[in-house]
């Protein structure tokens, strides 16, 4: 790929959670030729290095020309390939003016189809909200002004500078069903049944056919720009194409299969060799489509620095075989070695060379196992503490509250919880049930409902036996197996600053973490054990150092708990994400212009960390970023030399 220019952004799931797939592809400058001469850059053609399809075999991944698959073994790989819409052109029109229609399907079968309109009021409200949620300084509430039925679908009209907004929400889940949103063309079909596409389509899955290798697993996308129909189809010749192209694959093969477990089963290595990748950007997508790869061949390349592929840092956790050989790194950093084989645990060889056996990844995966998926991208953990604690304090608080706050909590620990019964419900209940209450509102610290100071005081409870007797005074519960049941949880940790020092050693305190969980608990009937009623709740706890000779190495801080009515767990959901195939006018979402090596997901890490650090307003932390171009050095360095003409509303209110 000759190349590289903006592709259009993968939407994430939903929720507190980091955004899982939502990236910000930005390709400016150009660093992957793949293999021929494409303005004035000369061709490079070199042998593969051989990956093991095994654990430490002598064999190689090898790929064959020709009769990869029967027609039959390529019907099952790609069944339902070529569901994605992608049109790759070298250029895009101008953005239209006045307002567009767009075609809403597939949502009838919705979980609020009892609903008198079928839900539809709700669908509007929902698409309106989610295409207003971006990370902008123009951000804008996207309004729908007309809507219509046609047969089974929904005609929208949208102001066009909203369309690209509205456009992202295509394939998310929306009350347990995926909403198709395509634009309508003047003849009022959707875009994606032009002849372009369905040739582009097409075009995909060939070079998906005749790539894979059933019996070794094997996608060999190596010397791409060597291939013939690719070549006829110039799809190297523009920026615009060649950035497109990998991603783009990616999707058709992820919609070749009926789930996840089979597209993992059936792509167990991948060769990317000799296609002259100077950095990863290009083909970043292959760790979110692929992430149980086990075989990854990357030699003969351009890699020259380790930071030209920390795009896939602790990306592959079941990498086993790893080739680099024929790359400018060897030479250049004779100790990358070391660096890559702390980045993947799970990986035995590297460029043909046994760098780990059974028994020490054994022995890795029993001292530092996380015994639940952690499914957030913004996880902090040191040394396991914030694993071990969630792990022991879910388990103490359904078994033992007595005994969990004896030894986590302390004198100075601070325990309050709130009944929240305005929350959404779930959208999946066929009529609302009764809230039930009764067991909570006694002590309930809403503050929107508490507005008496004597009132509010008397519900913060505060050390250990005033927190075991509340504990006490509250349903049974039994939460969801942390292992077995990972997607009823969405989990995130901090590291907290200034959590106070009981020792007085500093003045300033000392590091802690805040630990913030959302999620659901059945309340069970004490006698029986059985469940009478499902509630969601959402926890932020705040954890630090104890003093010397307690329990526990580990105190809480304060722990704040809020109940609610049960409202499903569609915000935590691995399949809220977008097809970011459709073709929608240059930078029609208003998403910020981020520089080479920052995405989408770094950037709103670094305005956080950035707020965290400077006690700045997310706004004026960001803006910070914008003006250095996202250099997070830069930005401190900038805030201290002007903080003390900041306003007072620059900072958040102690």
């Amino acid at each position: 790929m000759p190349g590289r220019g903006s592709s259009a952004p993968k939407a994430a799931p939903r929720g507190p959670a980091a955004l899982r797939r939502d990236r910000l592809r930005k390709d400016r400058d150009g660093d992957l030729a793949m293999d021929v001469a494409v303005k004035g850059r000369a061709a490079r053609v070199g042998k593969s290095s051989p990956v093991p399809t095994g654990p430490r075999s002598e064999g190689s991944m090898r790929s064959s020309r020709g009769g990869l698959l029967s027609t039959g073994a390529q019907r099952a790989i790609l069944k339902h390939a070529g569901a994605g819409d992608m049109a790759m052109k070298e250029g895009r029109t101008s953005q239209p003016r006045g307002n567009l229609e767009l075609r809403i399907s597939n949502w009838t079968k919705n979980k609020a189809s009892s609903n008198p309109d079928g839900g539809l009021s709700s669908l509007l409200s929902w698409l309106e909200k989610k295409a207003s949620t971006r990370l902008s300084s123009r951000a804008r509430n996207v309004k729908i002004k007309k809507s219509r039925k046609d047969g089974d679908d929904v005609v929208i009209s949208v102001p066009a500078e909203d369309v690209g907004a509205v456009l992202r929400l295509d394939g998310y889940v929306w009350a347990g069903v995926n909403v198709s949103v395509k634009r309508l063309t003047g003849d009022g079909k959707t875009a994606e049944t032009n002849d372009a596409t369905e040739k582009t389509r097409n075009m995909l899955k060939g070079v998906l056919e005749r790539r894979y290798n059933a019996d070794a697993k094997l996608l060999d996308f190596s010397q791409l720009a060597s291939d013939p129909e690719l070549q006829q189809e110039a799809v190297f010749n523009s920026k615009s194409t060649a950035s497109k192209f990998f991603p783009a694959m990616m999707v058709v093969l992820d919609k070749a299969f009926d789930s996840v477990k089979d597209r993992d089963a059936a792509v167990q290595s991948v060769s990317l060799a000799n296609n002259e990748l100077a950095d990863l950007k290009v083909v970043s997508s292959l760790s979110e489509f692929l992430p149980q790869l086990k075989n990854l061949d990357l030699s003969n390349n351009k890699f020259e620095k380790l930071d030209q592929l920390v795009l896939w840092r602790k990306r592959f956790h079941h990498l086993d075989q790893l080739v680099l050989s024929g790359n400018p790194i060897e030479q250049a950093d004779p100790t990358f070695a070391t660096t890559i084989i702390q980045w993947f645990p799970k990986l035995r060889t590297l460029n043909g060379v046994q760098v780990r056996t059974d028994e020490e990844i054994a022995k890795r995966a029993e001292a530092g196992a996380i015994p639940f998926p952690l499914r957030s991208a913004s996880f902090q953990d040191e040394g396991g503490i914030v694993v071990e604690f969630v792990k022991n304090f879910i388990l103490g608080f359904d078994t033992d509250r007595a005994a969990l706050a004896k030894h986590y909590y302390d004198d100075k620990s601070d325990f309050s919880y709130a009944v929240n019964t305005s929350a959404p419900r779930d959208p999946a209940a066929s009529e609302a049930e009764k809230g039930d209450w009764g067991d909570y509102i006694k002590n309930s610290r809403n503050l929107k409902k508490t507005s008496h100071p004597g009132a509010r005081q008397h519900r913060l409870f505060r050390g250990t036996q005033a927190i075991s007797d509340v504990f006490a005074g509250l349903p049974k519960t039994k939460h969801p197996d942390l292992a077995a049941e990972a997607r009823n949880y969405m989990i995130e940790a901090h590291i907290q600053p200034g959590v106070p020092d009981l020792t007085g050693q500093s003045l300033s305190g000392v590091d802690g973490f805040m630990i913030t969980m959302h999620g659901e608990f059945d309340e069970v009937v004490v006698a029986t054990g059985q469940s009478k009623k499902k509630r969601s709740f959402d926890r932020t706890i705040v954890i630090g150092p104890s003093m010397p000779g307690s329990p526990s190495q580990i105190r809480v801080v304060n722990d704040i708990l809020t109940i609610r009515a049960y409202g499903g767990a569609q915000a935590f959901s691995h399949d809220n994400f977008e097809d970011w195939t459709t073709t929608a006018p240059p930078n029609a979402d208003n998403i910020p212009q981020f520089p080479a090596g920052v995405t989408l997901e770094i950037a709103e890490q670094m305005v956080i960390e950035l707020q965290k650090q400077t006690r700045m307003t997310i706004g004026y932390a960001k803006d910070c970023l914008e003006q250095v171009s996202w250099d997070f050095a830069r930005a401190v360095q900038a805030f201290e030399s002007v903080k003390g003409n900041l306003p007072a509303d620059a900072f958040v209110a102690e």
